[in-house]
C-alpha cells in the first residue's frame, strides 16, 4: 500500500483513467452533500493564500498501463466526491464558455486536466469511468447531450442541474471558485493487487455504514474478490436485473429490508437482525450456506421477483395484483418472509394457485381481524418468521389454515363471534385501513369495484359529526341523542361513502336522502337501503351494523378447515418421540425438585400461550418458539435461553456464554441454578428471552 497527500489537480493530470468496478454502487449522493462541498470550496477560497481542505481519500488498484492507452486504475473509494467534483467541474466550464469568461478560468485546462484524456478515443477518452447505471449519462454531461437520454440517473442529472444552478445565481467569481477547487487536498492510497486485499480494507472504511447501504456492501462482498469474467456475470446477470426491477428509488428505499426478510425467510429460528446488522448476518448465512457467490446470488434474485411483486406492486398476475395491493394497504411487511416462502413453493409447483391465494387471504383476513379485535400486533413479525418450518408439505394447504386455526392467546385468530361483535362497536372511522374496509364492503361481489382513492370518494357519517346537532336531528335521534351519538357516530353501522361529503355535511337525514346525488340517487351498494329508510335512529344504526358484521365474516373469512385435517396437521407436526412426565428424566434430589416446582409454576403462569413440551434431553418452556429449556440434574437445573449472549442483561454476572459452542439445547446463554439462586433472578433472564423471542 502507497499513500501520500494529493492535490486534485496532481490525482487526475494526465493520461489516467480511475474505472469504477461493477460491484461498487451507484452515484447517490444528495443536494445536501453537494451543498456542503460548494460552501467548502467557496470558504477555503477566500482563506488566506497557502490554506487547503481537505476532502477524503481516494483508493485504488494499479492495473499498470496497456500500450497505447491511459493508466488504468481500479476505484475502491472515492468515486462519489471525485464523480461529484467532476459534476461541479462541468458545470463551471460550460458556464465560462456561456459567458465568454475564458479570461477568468481556462477550459481546456479545466477538460483535460480533470475530465478527459485529450489524445485518447472511445471510453479510454473519460477519466473516470462510472457503473453501468451511471456511465452513459456521465459521459453525456461531460459531452452536453445528456437531454437526449432515455433513461439517465436521475441524482446524477439532478446534482449537475443543481451545480449549474447555483453557479449562476452566485456572486462568487469563477476564478475563486476554481481556485478553491484546486485548493482541495485528498489522500491517495495506491492498493497493490498481489499483496493488499480490498474487501477487508473496503470494510474497515466503511465500518461505520454511514457512507454505504448494507446492500452495497453485500454487492461488494459478493462479487468484489471475483475475477473481472465471474464480476461481470454475476453483476450483469443477477445484481443489475435486481437494481433495474426494485428502480432507482426503490433500490435506495426498499432493498435493504428486502435482504433482511429474505435472511429471515431462511432462518428457521425465526430470528430476525436489524436493518443496520444485515450485511453482518448476510455474510454468517454465506458461510453457514456453503454455496457459491453465484448459487446464493441467485436465490437473493429469486426472492427478489418476490418482494417486487408482492412491495413495489410489479405482479403480471391480476389475482395475485388484487391480492397484493390488500397486503400493502393494511401495511403487514412483517408477514413478507412468509409469504414469499410460500410464493416460491408456488413457482415451482408446490403448491397450486388455489392453494396460494387461499393462503393469501388466510393471511390478509388474520391481520384485519386481529386489528378490529384489537389483539396487539407487536408480536406478528415473530409468528411470521417461523410460521414456514410448521407447515406439512404433504398436506400443505390445510396445514396452513389448522396452523391459524391453532394459533392462541395474542396470537390466535378471531372467530367469527369475536370479529362480529368488535365489527359491530369497534369506531372504524378511526383506524387507519377505514378506507380498506369500507371499499371491501363495498366491492364485496361487485362487478364494477370502486376505488375510493381513485375517484374522489370519502368517508360520510350518516349522523353528522358536529357535537351540537340541528333539531331535526336530536327529534329523530330521540332524548338520548347526545349519548347515541357518542356511542355510534364513529362505528360501521354509521359509515358510508359518498362523492359529495361537503354537500351532505350536517344535513338532516331527509335531505341526505333526497339532494341531487342523495342516498336515493346513489350508485353505491353501501348506500342501496338508505335511500328507502324513514329514519336513521340508533334500531337503524345497529341494524346496519349487523348487515355489514355479517358481510365482513364472508371478506375476512375465518380459515375453512375440518376438524379431521386438523387432526392430521397435529399428528404430521408431532412425530418426534414424545417424553410424558419428569419420570423420563434424571432423578432429583429433594431440594431441586422443590426449585424446579417452583420455577416451572412461574413460567407457566406468565401467559396462557407458554406450552411445556418434553425433549428427549430437556424440557422446553415456549410460545411461539422455545425461549427457556431446562435440563435437569440430580444436584442442579442447567438453564438455556434463546437470546443471543449479548443481548442478554446479566448485572450478577451468573450467565455463560456458549456462542458457537455446542449445548443440549443449542443456545447461547447457560445458567446453573441450585438450591439457593435467586428465582426472582432466574425469571428476570426468562422475560428477557421471551421477549427477544417475541419481539
Amino acid at each position: 500500500m502507497k499513500a501520500g497527500e494529493t492535490s486534485l489537480e496532481k490525482l487526475m493530470n494526465g493520461a489516467i483513467q480511475f474505472i469504477v468496478p461493477i460491484y461498487q454502487r451507484t452515484y447517490s449522493w444528495t443536494a445536501k452533500q453537494c451543498i456542503q462541498l460548494w460552501k467548502d470550496i467557496i470558504q477555503i477560497a477566500h482563506s488566506k493564500e497557502g490554506m487547503v481542505h481537505f476532502i477524503g481519500s481516494v483508493v485504488y488498484i494499479d492495473l499498470g498501463t496497456p500500450i497505447g492507452r491511459p493508466q488504468q486504475l481500479m476505484l475502491i473509494d472515492g468515486q462519489q466526491r471525485l464523480t461529484t467534483i467532476s459534476l461541479l467541474l462541468c458545470a463551471l466550464s460550460r458556464y465560462v464558455e456561456r459567458n465568454k469568461l475564458e479570461n477568468r478560468a481556462n477550459v481546456d485546462k479545466i477538460r483535460y486536466f480533470f475530465l478527459l484524456n485529450r489524445y485518447e478515443t472511445g471510453n479510454d477518452k473519460y477519466k473516470i469511468l462510472l457503473t453501468e447505471q451511471d456511465k452513459d449519462t456521465f459521459i453525456r454531461i461531460l459531452e452536453g447531450t445528456e437531454k437526449t437520454l432515455q433513461n439517465p440517473s436521475e441524482q446524477m442529472l439532478k446534482n449537475f442541474a443543481l451545480f449549474t444552478d447555483i453557479i449562476e445565481h452566485s456572486n462568487e467569481d469563477v476564478k475563486a471558485i476554481y481556485e478553491g477547487i484546486n485548493r482541495l487536498i485528498l489522500v491517495s492510497v495506491g492498493l497493490d493487487k498481489t499483496q493488499d486485499n480490498p474487501q477487508l480494507i473496503f470494510e474497515s472504511m466503511n465500518s461505520t455504514g454511514k457512507d454505504l447501504s448494507q446492500a452495497d456492501l453485500i454487492r461488494n462482498y459478493i462479487l468484489m474478490n471475483q475475477t473481472p469474467e465471474m464480476q461481470n456475470k454475476l453483476y450483469t446477470v443477477y445484481w443489475r436485473p435486481m437494481e433495474q426491477g426494485f428502480g432507482q428509488q426503490g433500490y435506495n428505499d426498499f432493498f435493504d429490508a428486502f435482504v433482511r426478510d429474505f435472511l429471515t425467510s431462511q432462518n428457521d429460528s425465526g430470528k430476525i437482525c436489524k436493518i443496520s446488522e444485515v450485511y453482518d448476518a448476510f455474510k454468517q448465512y454465506h458461510a453457514k450456506s456453503n454455496m457459491t457467490n453465484e448459487k446464493i446470488l441467485v436465490q437473493v434474485y429469486t426472492y427478489s421477483q418476490y418482494y417486487i411483486h408482492i412491495h413495489l406492486g410489479k405482479e403480471t398476475d391480476k389475482d395475485l395484483t388484487k391480492l397484493w395491493d390488500q397486503i400493502r394497504l393494511l401495511n403487514v411487511s412483517v408477514c413478507y418472509p412468509f409469504l414469499m416462502r410460500v410464493y416460491n413453493d408456488y413457482e415451482n409447483k408446490i403448491v397450486k394457485k388455489e392453494g396460494f391465494i387461499t393462503i393469501i387471504k388466510a393471511t390478509i383476513s388474520y391481520v384485519v381481524r386481529r386489528v378490529i379485535c384489537e389483539i396487539p400486533t407487536n408480536s406478528l413479525n415473530k409468528t411470521f418468521a417461523t410460521f414456514y418450518q410448521k407447515i406439512d408439505k404433504d398436506n400443505y394447504v390445510n396445514s396452513v389454515l389448522a396452523e391459524y386455526v391453532l394459533k392462541d392467546s395474542y396470537r390466535e385468530f378471531p372467530t367469527d363471534d369475536e370479529f362480529k361483535s368488535k365489527f359491530k362497536t369497534k369506531e372504524v372511522y378511526k383506524l387507519r385501513i377505514r378506507n380498506y374496509i369500507l371499499e371491501s364492503l363495498e366491492n364485496q361481489n361487485n362487478k364494477e369495484p370502486i376505488s375510493i382513492t381513485g375517484n374522489g370518494y370519502t368517508v360520510e357519517h350518516i349522523m353528522p359529526q358536529n357535537p351540537n346537532l340541528s333539531k331535526q336531528w336530536q327529534d329523530m335521534l330521540g332524548p338520548d341523542w347526545r349519548n347515541i351519538q357518542r356511542t355510534y357516530l364513529h362505528t360501521i353501522g354509521n359509515l358510508t361513502l359518498t362523492g359529495y361529503n361537503s354537500e351532505m355535511s350536517d344535513r338532516s337525514f331527509y335531505e341526505k336522502q333526497n339532494m341531487d346525488k342523495g342516498f336515493k340517487q346513489s350508485h353505491l351498494h353501501l348506500n342501496d337501503a338508505l335511500g328507502s329508510l324513514p329514519k336513521w335512529d340508533e334500531d337503524e344504526i345497529k341494524k346496519r351494523a349487523e348487515v355489514l358484521a355479517n358481510q365482513a365474516v364472508k371478506i375476512w373469512a375465518y380459515p375453512a378447515v375440518s376438524q379431521e385435517d386438523i387432526k392430521i396437521y397435529m399428528e404430521s407436526v408431532n412425530k418426534e418421540p414424545t417424553y410424558y412426565s419428569m419420570e423420563d428424566y434424571p432423578n432429583m434430589s429433594d431440594s431441586i425438585s422443590a426449585v424446579y416446582n417452583e420455577l416451572d409454576k412461574r413460567l407457566m403462569n406468565i401467559d396462557d400461550s407458554i406450552v411445556r413440551e418434553y425433549k428427549k434431553c430437556y424440557i422446553a418452556y415456549k410460545s411461539d418458539t422455545n425461549f427457556v429449556n431446562i435440563k435437569p440434574s440430580k444436584n442442579e437445573l442447567t438453564i438455556s435461553f434463546n437470546i443471543p449472549f449479548e443481548k442478554i442483561k446479566d448485572k450478577k454476572g451468573l450467565c455463560m456464554d456458549y456462542t458457537g459452542i455446542g449445548n443440549f439445547a443449542s443456545n447461547d446463554v447457560l445458567l446453573k441454578v441450585n438450591e439457593i439462586t435467586d428465582l426472582n433472578y432466574v425469571m428476570h433472564l426468562a422475560m428477557q428471552a421471551l421477549d427477544y423471542q417475541l419481539y
